[in-house]
């Protein structure tokens, strides 16, 4: 295929591809939520993911995201993980282009290549700009004057997750938004009792070619690509999770096929 076939799943070393950018558009869903408070009704979520800033994602294009984001007036903004790709050099790139989000709160946890480039000196980073990362923590935030709680994991990939830690301050009877960069934690996350899980990390195969990208990605474990899926929850109401296609590149500056497109997601809450 030209390139190592595991960055169709948004991993592998990084190869530099020859196509022009498209930059990121912003994609309207909603999202039904069971018991969700009537003053939740009509809540925007604005989601980036997988920015990873760097060689291979221009500043121009980082802050098309940044612009269509802040464009966009939701209530809130989520950001779910792998901001750089692999250098510490990169942190500082981070915090420059991803600043200027503007929302009631900006909440951010960490995915697998913010651990290898520096799980700490993102988060000090993302701090820096004025958002709040999320690690193994709840936090409940004052959405149009009723609670919701926002639930961040810490990644997966490279097991700094704890769902015990995560979900200690999430109270009962409050919505429970999780933001977690992996999404094949999503099941774990239902039977916690998350009502809504946004995800990343795949960029939706990022090179999709059908059955071929398929398989490669159940072979390294990824078995959520994009898009929204209803995951079971025993005894009650189903979970929603959405996992984003994100905004960056990673193996090689390019996205092609069905469900890679760069994307803002905008998530609209309505009552179940």
């Amino acid at each position: 295929m030209g390139f190592d076939a595991v960055a169709l799943a948004g991993h592998g070393p990084h190869v530099v591809g020859m196509s022009p950018l498209v930059p990121p558009r912003v994609t309207e869903h909603e999202v039904r939520v069971w018991g969700l408070d009537p003053r939740h009704e009509g809540v925007r979520v604005a989601q980036l993911s997988d920015v990873h800033v760097g060689r291979l994602t221009p500043r121009s294009h980082v802050r098309a995201a940044v612009a269509a984001a802040n464009d966009a007036r939701p209530d809130l903004i989520v950001m779910t993980g792998d901001y750089v790709c692999w250098g510490r050099h990169e942190v500082e790139l981070a915090e420059e282009q991803l600043g200027g989000l503007r929302a009631a709160r900006v909440l951010a946890v960490l995915g697998n290549h913010d651990y290898y480039a520096s799980g700490d000196g993102v988060a000090r980073a993302l701090a820096r700009s004025g958002y709040d990362v999320l690690r193994n923590q709840t936090t409940v935030a004052d959405v149009r004057g009723a609670p919701l709680a926002l639930v961040g994991v810490d990644d997966p990939v490279t097991r700094h997750d704890d769902l015990d830690a995560a979900f200690q301050g999430a109270p009962k009877g409050v919505t429970r938004v999780v933001l977690c960069h992996a999404p094949d934690r999503g099941p774990a996350l239902a039977a916690r009792g998350a009502d809504l899980v946004l995800s990343g990390h795949t960029h939706g195969g990022q090179i999709y070619l059908g059955k071929i990208t398929d398989r490669i990605m159940r072979r390294v474990g990824l078995h959520y690509r994009r898009g929204m899926f209803a995951l079971g929850r025993e005894g009650g109401p189903h979970t929603t999770m959405y996992v984003t296609p994100g905004v960056g590149f990673s193996g090689l500056t390019h996205r092609s096929g069905e469900g890679t497109h760069a994307e803002v997601a905008v998530l609209t809450l309505r009552a179940a």
